[in-house]
């Protein structure tokens, strides 16, 4: 309610303050921030909106990827224990067959070594009877010859003697 005496004029002052100028700025803002609105707020919003939903997605992409590199880790850490527990048991199992193949060649040495020296004895108890035989030939031979010396000559038994004697040096010369 305004008297009379207190018009509204466009260009009026109130306190210094000019109304005019007052209503002009606040329209002005007013439009200026309907336009901004429009035309800037709606999209910049958006960009915001979309900014966060990429973000957003990209964390639990992220989260994701980390899920399955720890899958991934824990994957890999199983498969090293395992081959690692592989690699044990094949060492286990070569040590194991080195040991049963030593042991069989030991065995087929010693059963080979043991064969040898039997047909070694073998050989050296033939050979013994073989040389007692041819032994026993010449002294039966010896002897025979000294029987036919004997026979042709009369002979002393010192002459006997020497003649003995002197075959069996011979005989022992003949066998070393």
């Amino acid at each position: 309610m305004l008297s009379t005496s207190q018009s509204f004029v466009v260009g009026a002052t109130v306190g210094g303050l000019h109304v005019g100028d007052i209503v002009v700025t606040i329209i002005g803002f007013s439009l200026l921030l309907f336009l901004l609105k429009i035309f800037a707020w709606g999209p910049l919003i958006k960009v915001m909106e979309e900014r966060e939903e990429f973000v957003a997605t990209e964390l639990e992409t992220a989260q994701e990827k980390s899920i399955q590199a720890n899958r991934a880790i824990e994957e890999a850490d199983e498969k090293l224990a395992s081959a690692r527990h592989e690699a044990k048991k094949i060492v286990v199992e070569a040590r194991r067959s080195a040991t049963t193949l030593e042991e069989n060649i030991v065995n087929e040495a010693r059963a080979v070594a043991k064969k040898m020296r039997q047909d070694a004895e073998e050989e050296i108890i033939i050979e013994r009877q073989e040389a007692v035989q041819d032994m026993q030939e010449q002294v039966a031979e010896i002897a025979f010859q000294i029987a036919m010396d004997i026979i042709k000559k009369e002979m002393s038994p010192e002459d006997q003697k020497r003649l003995i004697q002197e075959r069996l040096d011979r005989l022992g010369d003949e066998l070393t």
